[in-house]
């Protein structure tokens, strides 16, 4: 068929479709308004009614496959696991014969090997991880495609089965936008062997926004004190993210950092945002000495409910009874959380008689004081 033949076509099936459009709105100019809308509503449920047997149709269809697949894979399963087992259970170990995977079934097997290996530990996951070689660089090429959760899911699998020898897509991933993805990549990089993958962790911890304080410092935490002076030089970046330099707080603290107490309290002399000063203060909690009890004296009248409470609980640790009527004044602090707090420090600093003449007076704070002992000497 040449050109001039398909124009010709082309323009009698225009004139056809014309031809049939004007019949059909002439059609409806005869006829009344009354029987219009009958019409046009017959059409409409006519309409309706074959749109909804199309989904009916696909869903039966698309329960089927899924039918048939769940139980391709449970057959795949069956006949994997004894191969598995049993080579588990053999003690030549030094060579493995190869599975017979259908390429088709290579991504499910790589899955299957996978929640495998989160059972196992030593030799018995060395051979699992050996199973998976040949089909790793196929999960590796999937890394950049597909949605978010199985991008995240294949880092998984990666980092279970082929870690360290895939580290560099793995790291190549934390630059993804989606924040899943990076997160998953975030966690495998924070690992214990890599102290150096702490640059490459710190400045993407921003874009953590939608996960826990607590979660993000333990996983920082868990690269052990090789970190340290890089997270000391993160809570002194006055340029960097709040988050992030709490985060260097927290895991600092975990990780147990002797020098982060001098850092914390650079921070704190700055007087900046109240959740970064609270965490300093927990640092000072927790590894102060009695060198730094002048400027917790100072905090513990801060305008911030938040530094109050925390300069009270790093007080109750590092003070002694001299400090007690300080303490004391926290008692009548307008927050009951501040109360309670000065509470607890006046019992860590041996000022248990205090409380227990507020407990047995007409103290505004007489049920807090109850508490405490209560909570202490089970009175």
């Amino acid at each position: 068929m040449n050109s001039e033949q398909f124009v010709k076509y082309l323009k009698q099936a225009l004139a056809y479709l014309k031809e049939q459009s004007d019949e059909f709105f002439s059609h409806f100019e005869k006829l009344p308004r009354l029987e219009i809308a009958l019409q046009i509503l017959i059409l409409t449920v006519v309409f309706l009614l074959v749109i909804t047997i199309i989904i009916a149709v696909g869903v039966v269809l698309l329960r089927v496959k899924n039918n048939q697949i769940a139980k391709r894979y449970s057959r795949l399963e069956g006949e994997w696991e004894g191969q598995i087992m049993e080579f588990l259970s053999n003690d030549d170990t030094t060579k493995l014969p190869e599975l017979e995977i259908k390429r088709r079934d290579q991504d499910f097997f790589v899955q299957y090997l996978y929640r495998f290996a989160s059972r196992l530990r030593g030799q018995e996951l060395q051979i699992i991880k050996d199973l998976a070689v040949p089909y790793l660089p196929m999960i590796a090429g999937k890394l950049k495609r597909g949605y978010p959760e199985l991008r995240a899911r294949n880092i998984s699998i990666l980092a279970t089965l082929g870690f360290p020898e895939y580290i560099n897509p793995i790291i190549e991933a934390l630059q993804e936008d989606a924040p899943i993805v990076k997160m998953a990549a975030a966690r495998i990089l924070a690992h214990a062997d890599y102290p150096e993958h702490i640059d490459l962790i710190l400045p993407e911890l921003s874009h953590f926004d939608e996960w826990s304080m607590n979660f993000l410092a333990s996983m920082l935490s868990e690269m052990g004190p090789d970190i340290a002076p890089r997270l000391r030089q993160e809570l002194l970046n006055g340029e960097a993210s709040v988050r992030v330099r709490i985060a260097a707080a927290e895991a600092l603290r975990r990780i147990g950092d002797l020098a982060a107490s001098d850092a914390a309290v650079k921070v704190l002399e700055a007087g900046e945002n109240p959740e970064l000063s609270a965490a300093c203060l927990r640092i000072l909690r927790d590894m102060g000495t009695p060198r730094h009890r002048s400027l917790l004296l100072g905090l513990v009248s801060s305008p911030e409910e938040i530094i109050r409470i925390h300069a009270l609980s790093a007080l109750g640790a590092l003070g002694s009874e001299l400090d007690s009527a300080i303490i004391l004044k926290g008692l009548n602090d307008p927050s009951s959380w501040v109360a309670l707090q000065a509470a607890r420090a006046l019992h860590q600093i041996k000022s248990t008689k205090i409380l227990e003449e507020i407990a047995s007076s007409h103290h505004p704070r007489a049920s807090i004081a109850q508490q405490i002992l209560t909570e202490v000497h089970g009175i």
